[in-house]
C-alpha cells in the first residue's frame, strides 16, 4: 500500500464580477482569486478492499478540531463530497490504463483548515489536492491543463485552487489566466468566519431576485493592465479595486455581515469585502502585525465564530509527501 498527501489552498476573491444568467441558468464570471496560505490536507491512500472511503476532520483557526463542522462533513453524501468525486474520477482515469492494479480501493482523509461553506473554496481545495494526489499515486501523468479540465467538470474553483498566485477566472470563473505567482508583492489579510454559513445558489438566487447587483445587470469587463497592476501590486493599491458583485445579496440573507464589514474598517483595515459567496469577510491588512490586530479586534464582533491571519499569494495544489503506507 502506499499513501500520497497533497494540499491545496483556500482563496479570497480580489474581484468578483457577475452577469447574467444564460440559458443553463449559470452566471458568467469575471474574478481575480488571491490563493491563501490556509490550505487543505488531503491523503489518499490505496487499499486492498475496492471502493472509496473518506473521513474529514475539520479544525479551528486555533488548530483545535471544529466537532460541528467535522459532523457537518461526515453527514455529506459521498456523491457531494468533492475529494470523493475527485477521487473516482482518477480512479477510473488509472483503472484504464497500466496502473489498475494499483486502483481498487481508496482511503482519503482531509484536513479542512478552510472554513466550510464560507466563500474561501474550502471543498475546491479538497478536489484539487485530490487531484494532484491521485495524480502521483497512480502516476497517470496528467498535465497542468489536464487537471484543469477535469477540474472544471467537478467545481467552478477547483482550477483556481490548483493554479494558486493571483489569477484572472473567466467564463464560469473556472477558465485561469496567471496574473502572479508567489513571491511578488504579497497582501495580509484578516479572515473573519461567520457562526452561519451562506449556500451558494441562494446567494445567486437573492442575486437574480434582485435585478443584478444593486438592481441591474451591467457589462462584464475584464481587468486592464492599470487594474492588474493594483490587483496584484501592494495593499494600500489593491484597497483601492477590491470588489464583489454579490456583496448585496449575501448581505440581504445574512444582515449582520454589513455590521462584521463596518467593524473591521472601523478596527483599522485598508478595506473589508465578502469572500465569493460569503459569509467569509476578508480585511485587508497593512502586514503581518496588522493583520493579527485586525483578527483580535473584529472576535468579539455579533455573530463572529473566529478570525485568523492569513497571506497571500500562496501555491496551488502540490503533493506534500508520497511514501508506501
Amino acid at each position: 500500500m502506499r499513501e500520497v498527501v497533497a494540499s491545496a489552498p483556500g482563496k479570497v476573491n480580489l474581484t468578483l464580477r457577475v452577469g447574467p444568467p444564460g440559458a443553463d441558468g449559470f452566471h458568467p464570471l469575471v474574478t481575480v482569486f488571491e490563493a491563501l496560505d490556509v490550505r487543505e490536507t488531503v491523503a489518499v491512500r490505496t487499499s486492498r478492499t475496492p471502493g472509496v472511503r473518506v473521513e474529514t476532520t475539520a479544525y479551528l483557526p486555533d488548530g483545535s478540531v471544529d466537532p460541528r463542522a467535522t459532523d457537518l462533513m461526515r453527514r455529506v453524501p459521498d456523491e457531494h463530497h468533492l475529494a470523493v468525486r475527485a477521487v473516482r474520477v482518477m480512479q477510473r482515469l488509472a483503472a484504464a490504463g497500466p496502473w489498475a492494479h494499483t486502483a481498487a480501493g481508496v482511503s482519503i482523509r482531509v484536513d479542512k483548515r478552510v472554513p466550510v461553506a464560507g466563500g474561501m473554496a474550502g471543498g475546491s481545495a479538497d478536489a484539487a489536492a485530490a487531484l494532484v494526489a491521485c495524480n502521483a499515486l497512480w502516476g497517470i501523468g496528467l498535465d497542468a491543463g489536464r487537471l484543469e479540465a477535469i477540474g472544471r467538470t467537478l467545481g467552478a474553483d477547483v482550477p483556481a485552487c490548483l493554479v494558486g498566485g493571483i489569477a484572472l477566472g473567466t467564463g464560469r470563473g473556472d477558465r485561469m489566466e496567471a496574473l502572479a505567482d508567489p513571491g511578488g508583492a504579497e497582501h495580509h489579510w484578516a479572515i473573519v468566519l461567520s457562526d452561519e454559513g451562506l449556500s451558494t445558489p441562494e446567494v445567486f438566487r437573492a442575486l437574480d431576485e434582485a435585478g443584478g447587483p444593486g438592481g441591474r445587470w451591467s457589462p462584464l469587463v475584464v481587468p486592464d493592465e492599470a487594474e492588474v497592476a493594483a490587483l496584484t501590486g501592494p495593499a494600500e493599491g489593491l484597497a483601492d479595486v477590491l470588489v464583489n458583485d454579490l456583496t448585496g445579496a449575501a448581505l440581504s440573507l445574512r444582515p449582520r455581515l454589513d455590521d462584521v464589514l463596518r467593524g473591521a474598517r472601523e478596527a483599522g483595515a485598508l478595506a473589508a469585502v465578502v469572500s465569493g459567496s460569503g459569509p467569509t469577510v476578508a480585511a485587508l491588512a497593512r502586514d503581518a502585525d496588522h493583520a493579527r490586530g485586525l483578527a483580535a479586534a473584529v472576535r468579539g464582533l455579533p455573530g463572529v465564530r473566529g478570525a485568523l491571519a492569513v497571506s497571500g499569494p500562496a501555491p496551488g495544489a502540490r503533493v506534500e509527501s508520497d511514501e508506501a503506507a
